[in-house]
């Protein structure tokens, strides 16, 4: 994995403790012989900074973290931290609607959170799970009674990829759809099935996920979803980080348009 990355395998000595750093918000971990420690320090408001990987910072309101203890007849001396994909779909919204015509095809570009997640070595238990920042719940579905519970994200979804805000803890998803029905296509919302993608890491350790293609044929309530099985032709020189949240057989679905336009 690259060396400046913040994912990866770490040694831990007796009482050594790392800690995971965005401004204000951190994840520490600290092995005892009998047991893992962790303190979880949450922001509200998500931060543009790198993500830093080393000792605890004396400033910072330790105090304030959730605490939890972990325990094991004898700790190990390395875990493996990832980053993973949300554990629900992911509502994105345009800036403005956007409307496309019939005939035509565009790709679009969607960030998602991801998740930190720890386990130990060399068994592969899950240590930690958690968001950097937990999006708040959306319902995404035609009706009350038809539907999914998401996590809802109103921003980022761009036509430009260089208008996407590249985090360190945030993953890009290219959408193509296109729109072979005889009427144009208006999309204020798309439900992005994250939990379905693999999870890549360019050159530069951005973070990208297995794009997605959106067929919608003539004269047809229900679309073809494909989900691709290689990194992006945007991401440069990827490699595979993390894989789905959910294994599926099937690299093309049939899914019901309300599903995943709004």
């Amino acid at each position: 994995m690259p060396d400046n990355a913040w994912w990866g395998e770490f040694a831990f000595g007796l009482q050594q403790q790392r800690c995971w750093r965005i401004g204000e918000r951190a994840i520490i971990l600290k092995r005892l012989e009998n047991e893992w420690n962790s303190w979880n320090l949450e922001t509200l408001n998500e931060s543009d900074e790198s993500i830093i990987v080393g000792d605890l910072d004396e400033c910072m309101a330790i105090e304030e973290a959730k605490f939890g203890r972990y325990l094991q007849q004898n700790t190990s001396d390395k875990i493996r931290v990832l980053p993973l994909l949300a554990d629900r779909s992911v509502v994105a919204r345009p800036d403005t609607p956007l409307t496309l015509l019939a005939g035509e095809k565009s790709r679009l570009y969607v960030s998602t959170p991801v998740w930190f997640y720890a386990e130990l070595l060399p068994k592969e238990e899950c240590l930690l799970d958690l968001p950097f920042w937990r999006p708040s719940d959306s319902w995404f579905g035609p009706s009350t009674q038809v539907g999914q519970i998401c996590y809802a994200k109103y921003t980022a979804a761009r036509v430009q990829l260089n208008n996407i805000e590249k985090r360190p803890h945030r993953a890009i998803t290219p959408i193509t759809v296109i729109n072979n029905h005889d009427q144009s296509l208006t999309i204020e919302r798309i439900n992005v099935p994250v939990t379905l993608l693999h999870l890549y890491a360019d050159e530069s350790d951005q973070l990208w996920t297995t794009e997605i293609s959106v067929h919608r044929a003539n004269h047809n309530d229900n679309v073809e979803l494909h989900l691709g099985k290689h990194a992006p032709i945007e991401a440069l020189s990827a490699t595979l980080i993390n894989g789905p949240r959910v294994n599926t057989e099937h690299g093309t679905l049939i899914r019901s348009i309300s599903s995943l336009f709004a």
